[in-house]
């Protein structure tokens, strides 16, 4: 959807919005940006909770303002787009000293990416106009979801060594932002305000269906019981996807297995994160601790190549379907009921296909399915329906449903893409946004993305959401409970 002006002008009048407002309209100092990182993005409490620890980020943004941003002159100010991104190039790629002293050396962008939030307060204090306060770390999930809502086009997230790419990624946020500040008249103190409380207080809440889990990976750590919420947030694969299994390795001194997780959402990278990909997990089951002794005394596990290294680099480790197998053997041994466990679901297909080209999925799996439910090929539905993007360019959607061409008005309520196989998250990702591009022409309110494994539905709500699907198993068709609640999502008219 678009920015509302009247839904906005109702926040900016109420008690709520006015403070938010204010809030950032007077954040001038470290005391009060602390105060608004820990409101917006309490995680970040987490990993400053002593006084040591205040104290060095403090000093860090002490001497970041003093000797790389306000010894810049006032009338040198930036005045244009490039000038900041030049400005703030130069803030994150110089470094400084102190006492003749090298503190932080050139280039040093690993140093910059720990710090980011707290550059980009000193940023925006700089010059709000360019720069926004950036609370999205540990977060960047959230920010997506903004994104999917207000039709928010982001930036491809550069790769995990790049750290000055990481870096300058905020940069791109402040150039998407400013454009949407300006065209929707907003101040910087309001752009803030709309990004950490209007925003996410307007998207919709809703709990979304756990698929069943498809893969098992292996995430570690110490649990701190201040951070055990029912959904906690995670370093994990970038390839994990929602309803997963994470089986918890504690580390020392526990060193144990102690308990199973499932991934409430699929995998996220998160630029601004250190580690670069998490997921948010939930859904705990404590298990009898599995001890790293007893891992490397098993016949299975001591030839384990994670175990031979006592579990470092654990979160993200994937574990095949086998060694899952035998961690449940181990874990029945102790006398614990694995009924109670999460198992792995795998797929089976409908016998006597050949699938190896993307046609392959569209006539073999994804036309007998339509003609099953009675929708057929230029009577319910087209395949490369021609449609106008733009000046006069056309685009061709793989499968438009229940469709409408008359002259000057194309719409469909369904809007397919067929893949022969979207082996990641960052392709999923991809069909899902091309998808969404003509779902937005077609004004079709449900999005399917199917490959030879399964259908994923996206429905809207407001906006497309692309956490929020519903994902059918060919296999799983053959019930007739599946098979109509499918159809009745695609049987929108």
């Amino acid at each position: 959807m678009k920015f509302n002006q009247y839904t906005w002008n109702l926040y900016k009048q109420s008690p709520d919005g006015q403070k938010a407002i204010k809030e950032f309209e007077e954040s001038s100092n470290n005391d009060t940006a602390m105060d608004l990182v820990f409101k917006y993005n309490p995680r970040m409490k987490l990993w400053l909770d002593n006084v040591k620890a205040i104290t060095l980020v403090a000093d860090f943004c002490e001497s970041m303002w003093c000797y790389n941003i306000e010894e810049f002159p006032d009338k040198e100010r930036p005045k244009t787009l490039e000038e900041a991104k030049e400005f703030y190039e130069d803030v994150i790629s110089r470094g400084y000293w102190e006492d003749g002293e090298i503190v932080i050396p050139r280039d040093d962008f690993n140093t910059m990416l720990n710090n980011i939030v707290w550059i980009s307060f000193l940023m925006y204090y700089f010059s709000p106009k360019f720069y926004f306060p950036n609370i999205f770390v540990f977060r960047f999930f959230d920010l997506q979801k903004i994104a999917d809502v207000f039709d928010i086009e982001l930036s491809p997230i550069p790769k995990k060594p790049d750290y000055k790419a990481r870096c300058m990624y905020y940069w791109r946020l402040c150039e998407i932002f400013y454009q949407f500040r300006t065209n929707n008249n907003l101040s910087p103190a309001e752009l803030c305000a709309f990004l950490y409380d209007f925003a996410p207080n307007f998207i919709s809440k809703e709990n979304t269906e756990i698929p069943k889990p498809s893969q098992a990976w292996c995430i570690g750590g110490l649990i701190d019981p201040a951070e055990v919420y029912d959904i906690t947030f995670w370093q994990a694969n970038p390839e994990t996807k929602k309803g997963d299994i994470l089986v918890h390795y504690e580390t020392s001194p526990i060193s144990a297995i102690t308990s199973l997780w499932i991934a409430q959402t699929d995998g996220v990278i998160d630029p601004f994160f250190h580690y670069y990909s998490n997921t948010y997990i939930g859904s705990k089951i404590n298990i009898p601790h599995i001890a790293l002794k007893e891992l490397q005394a098993d016949e299975y596990f001591s030839k384990y190549s994670l175990i031979r290294k006592k579990f470092q680099g654990v979160n993200g480790w994937p574990m095949s379907g086998e060694d899952y197998s035998e961690l449940l053997r181990m874990i029945k041994a102790k006398g614990f009921d694995t009924e109670k466990l999460p198992r792995l679901f795998a797929p089976t297909f409908p016998v006597n296909l050949s699938i190896t080209h993307e046609r392959d999925v569209e006539i073999q799996l994804l036309e007998p399915l339509l003609n099953s439910m009675d929708w057929y090929e230029n009577k319910d539905f087209i395949r490369q329906l021609p449609i106008h993007a733009g000046r006069g360019h056309r685009v061709f959607p793989d499968y438009a449903l229940h469709y409408d061409n008359k002259p000057d008005y194309e719409k469909a309520s369904v809007l397919i893409e067929a893949k022969l196989y979207m082996k990641n998250n960052q392709e999923i990702e991809e069909a899902f946004k091309q998808a969404r591009s003509y779902a937005n022409i077609l004004e079709s309110p449900v999005i399917v993305l199917c490959d030879k494994q399964c259908l994923l539905v996206y429905e809207k709500k407001d906006s497309f959401d692309r956490d929020r699907y519903t994902k059918y198993y060919w296999s799983e068709l053959d019930n007739s409970d599946k098979f109509n609640e499918l159809k009745n999502k695609l049987n929108y008219k």
